[in-house]
């Protein structure tokens, strides 16, 4: 979809004997380059709430429980990661990339429709528990996960709701907002569980109730105090529905693609158990809170983005994202390293002596986050130039390798092996990608040319990133 040219957008794509006119791009690349880091870090900061709040929540369940328990907990969790990440493919994310197009009524409304689509999601997940519990009660899956699993079929509308929340607010870059949401769910969350461990009470079944009543006080918080008015239309319900699915579905179905990471636990677990489920499930919460710096940034650039491009195009568009994949690199790089020399330290003092051992998957689980930050930015940028399906290729084949690399490696190398397994797939799925760019730029050279005179040259990468969606605009 082409996005409505605007006074800036009309000076971007000035044209005169078939160049840019470099006097009408300065600017707008002077805009687009404003620096990430202001609002970049309350954004990092709100998402190291989050993470931290995550990581928390498993450190004192692996403080107070034990490691089956532990497995217990994360076999649940890859169900709402799942359900929560279908929501937002669905409805956030195009939220976040069309809001910037509308203005007054018509955002409120807009806003309206998503919300009310948000509530149809969280009757969607209560019937995927309610099937999860039924299975259950045939003596089918894990019979110990059934308390949580029949906890969750009232906590999971709230969870839905406080993501649906947070992530409105980060669409807006409304970040104070967000901040004080996620505060709250942390405050309130940590509080009841350190009181669940304290009187001996502390179960997956608990945490996902003191999770799910956190989570209900900051949605009405959010609800009495979001700055964003919000309109209902019926019409604009089902029109923005029509809207959203043409690129959500595309959204949706690469995550769908990515179902062998939701799997990967449950495949552990049915060879080695729940206790290995849990040794993975510790060592990716202590990698992902390391990475929060790359997701808090991706939620900054997500709009960001979405925002460069609907106002300045593809070359304002092409400078957020050199600034956001240098500083992804930067921040993971050397943690890679610092995991390989310390992990099974970090491990053993954080989690307990049972996860002391645990310093090989953390590396090989850095590595991984590492090679996924590499391709985020490209993701990104597809998405927000209004091409959601150029990612699906590169997703089905790092699904089909992690797939096949796991059901080869579980068996000699438990958890190590999930972890190869996802390095392996997500090395397979970054080529892929990169290649499709490489191959982007060499078909359209003329773009190299105007993206240096304004950026002074960006890496090939971008290049081609930018010549493939260059299209959109013109």
């Amino acid at each position: 979809m082409t996005p409505r040219a605007d006074d800036n957008l009309a000076r971007i794509e000035a044209i005169e004997g078939g160049r840019p006119l470099i006097s009408n791009l300065a600017p707008p690349v002077a805009d687009a380059a404003e620096p990430l880091v202001p609002r970049g870090v309350l954004s990092i900061f709100d998402q190291a709430i989050v993470s931290g709040t995550n990581f928390l929540t498993l450190l004192i369940l692996a403080r107070a429980c034990s490691q089956e328990d532990v497995g217990l907990y994360s076999l649940a969790w890859t169900l709402v990661v799942f359900l929560t990440a279908a929501q937002a493919n669905l409805i956030s994310l195009p939220y976040t990339m069309y809001s910037h197009r509308r203005q007054g009524d018509d955002l409120a409304t807009y806003a309206g429709s998503a919300l009310v689509h948000q509530l149809l999601a969280s009757l969607a997940a209560v019937l995927c528990f309610l099937v999860l519990d039924v299975t259950l009660a045939f003596d089918v899956g894990p019979q110990r996960l059934r308390p949580a699993a029949w906890v969750l079929l009232g906590a999971i509308p709230f969870i839905l709701l406080r993501d649906y929340a947070r992530r409105s607010c980060l669409a807006h870059l409304t970040l104070s907002t967000a901040i004080v949401v996620d505060a709250l769910v942390a405050t309130l969350q940590m509080a009841t569980l350190l009181a669940l461990a304290w009187s001996e009470l502390l179960s997956p079944a608990t945490g996902y109730a003191a999770m799910g009543g956190a989570c209900a006080v900051a949605c009405l918080v959010w609800w009495l105090f979001t700055p964003q008015a919000i309109h209902f239309s019926w019409k604009g319900i089902r029109d923005d529905w029509r809207l959203n699915w043409g690129f959500g579905k595309w959204a949706l179905v690469s995550q769908m693609t990515g179902l062998a990471f939701y799997a990967l636990p449950w495949l552990l677990a049915s060879v080695h158990g729940e206790a290995q489920a849990g040794e993975l499930a510790a060592c990716t919460t202590l990698v992902g809170l390391a990475n929060l710096f790359v997701i808090g940034l991706n939620n900054y650039l997500m709009p960001r983005a979405a925002q460069a491009f609907a106002r300045h195009g593809r070359f304002g568009l092409a400078v957020v994202l050199k600034k956001a994949i240098s500083a992804a690199v930067a921040s993971l790089g050397p943690l890679c390293v610092i995991v390989f020399f310390i992990g099974n330290v970090l491990a053993g003092k954080i989690f307990g002596v049972a996860y002391a051992d645990t310093g090989t998957l953390m590396t090989v689980l850095a590595v991984a986050a590492l090679l996924d930050s590499i391709g985020l930015t490209a993701s990104t940028g597809v998405w927000a130039i209004d091409r959601p399906a150029a990612n699906f290729w590169s997703d089905s084949l790092q699904m089909a390798v992690t797939l096949v690399v796991a059901m080869w490696l579980v068996f000699p190398m438990a958890a190590v092996g999930i972890g190869v397994a996802i390095v392996v797939g997500r090395i397979a799925g970054s080529v892929l990608r990169w290649t499709v760019l490489v191959q982007s730029l060499r078909a359209h050279p003329g773009k190299m040319a105007a993206l240096s005179e304004v950026e002074g040259g960006l890496p090939t990468p971008y290049v081609a990133h930018v010549a493939e969606g260059g299209q959109i605009g013109q």
